[in-house]
């Protein structure tokens, strides 16, 4: 009788929670039309190019990121990735970057992202992009 009782409430407990799981057939709320533009609004408005940033400004950014392993080695040593001072002062270089070309690492990021819809744009400035760090790296010398 108990054993009876037991399986008819864990039963019922686990039909229960199917029907919660599976959403008991609930439609879902279709967002209005006016929701739905706004949003679209928004995201047009990240995807607009950025005020802070250009190309020349994103080559020197990149080609200088590019070229930092090859400063920190030469200036620490081939393991300088195990010297504490030369974490240090490497991850704050973006920071010091993006401060002296008056822009920020979001709209760092979000140009490079616009970038790559334009592959063909895109390659060109990694061309140069390469050359300029390539330059870094010889003057450093």
């Amino acid at each position: 009788m108990i054993k009876s009782k037991i399986t008819v409430m864990l039963m019922t407990f686990v039909a229960v929670a199917l029907v919660v799981v599976l959403g008991c057939g609930k439609k879902e709320e279709k967002a209005p039309a006016e929701k739905t533009e706004v949003v679209e609004e928004a995201q047009k408005e990240v995807s607009k190019p950025s005020a802070e940033m250009n190309d020349d400004i994103y080559v020197e950014i990149t080609a200088y990121m590019y070229y930092l392993p090859d400063k920190y080695s030469k200036k620490y040593g081939e393991l300088w990735q195990t010297k504490a001072v030369a974490i240090e002062e490497y991850t704050a270089e973006p920071e010091k970057l993006y401060k002296k070309y008056g822009t920020t690492a979001d709209a760092y990021s979000n140009y490079e992202e616009q970038l790559k819809e334009n592959v063909k744009h895109y390659t060109k400035l990694k061309e140069r992009v390469n050359k300029r760090a390539e330059e870094l790296s010889k003057a450093e010398k």
